[in-house]
């Protein structure tokens, strides 16, 4: 992910004009372009308009890019390097390399290193001793004790026994637990309610009980309303971007994960 990328620069409206000139060129419209790419109108646009970056991540930004670029029949790798020219201030192949780039009297010497390595074998030699000597000190202790205290000790630890009849109830009851704790969050009886608000624009492609039912840019503040027998499928570009209520239950999401799959069943949620 590129977090310095400008939303608004010059080289993405330039890449924008020679996309729309190719197409037209080429008398194709963009529901053309669409049907033929599979690429949203919506996406299709923004490239051509030069504002993908404000919708898109860089990476979906690419990758729609070098697909409209191949169809329009134009070198995609020149039009990647236009729109994402390199840093200024990334460190240019030539530089030279330097072994040590420490000053010379900041480097340390071989006896240096030796006398260090010294110190820290004494130190560790030191904390084990100081370890050893704690339990032994803790055995001498124990030894000493009199029959009077151990008694005590004994006495102590039966009481905190627990009685064989609590020991076979908790067994028994075990199994029902985990049954219990087997279930889905959602009952057979109930079908998945998902909804869906849509905190800043972002591209979402959802499935329901495996079959498609968009893919398309939702504008900020969409809300929708989903309904499953079996399964709800999520392609999201930025999971942060959306808030997931289940049957009245908040889905709560990783923060600012990019492209990521979301699967919700009537056992829970898990993410590709």
């Amino acid at each position: 992910m590129d977090n310095h990328r400008d939303l608004s620069h010059p080289s993405a409206a330039a890449v924008g004009k020679k996309l729309k000139e190719a197409r037209e060129k080429k008398s194709l419209t963009i529901e053309q372009v669409q049907k033929q790419s599979k690429i949203h109108s919506s996406v299709i646009k923004a490239l051509e308009d030069g504002h993908a970056s404000i919708l898109l991540t860089d990476t979906y930004v690419r990758s729609f890019l070098k697909k409209y670029s191949l169809l329009l029949g134009l070198n995609s790798s020149d039009m990647l390097k236009e729109y994402f020219p390199p840093r200024q201030d990334a460190i240019p192949p030539s530089a030279p390399f330097e072994a040590n780039p420490l000053p010379y009297e900041t480097r340390i010497g071989p006896k240096a290193l030796y006398f260090t390595g010294i110190a820290v074998f004494g130190i560790a030699a030191l904390v084990v001793i100081t370890m050893i000597g704690a339990k032994l000190v803790s055995s001498i202790g124990k030894a000493g004790m009199t029959q009077r205290e151990k008694r005590i000790a004994e006495a102590s630890a039966s009481k905190k026994r627990q009685p064989k009849q609590q020991k076979n109830a908790q067994k028994k009851t075990a199994p029902a637990k985990a049954q219990q704790t087997s279930k889905g969050i959602v009952p057979k009886s109930d079908k998945l309610d998902l909804v869906i608000k849509v905190k800043e624009p972002v591209l979402v492609t959802l499935k329901r009980d495996g079959l498609l039912m968009y893919s398309v840019i939702m504008k900020k503040d969409t809300v929708d309303r989903i309904t499953a027998n079996d399964n709800i499928e999520l392609e999201v570009a930025k999971t942060d971007a959306l808030d997931l209520t289940l049957n009245g239950q908040r889905i709560e999401l990783p923060s600012r994960r990019l492209k990521s799959g979301i699967v919700i069943t009537r056992k829970g949620v898990r993410l590709k």
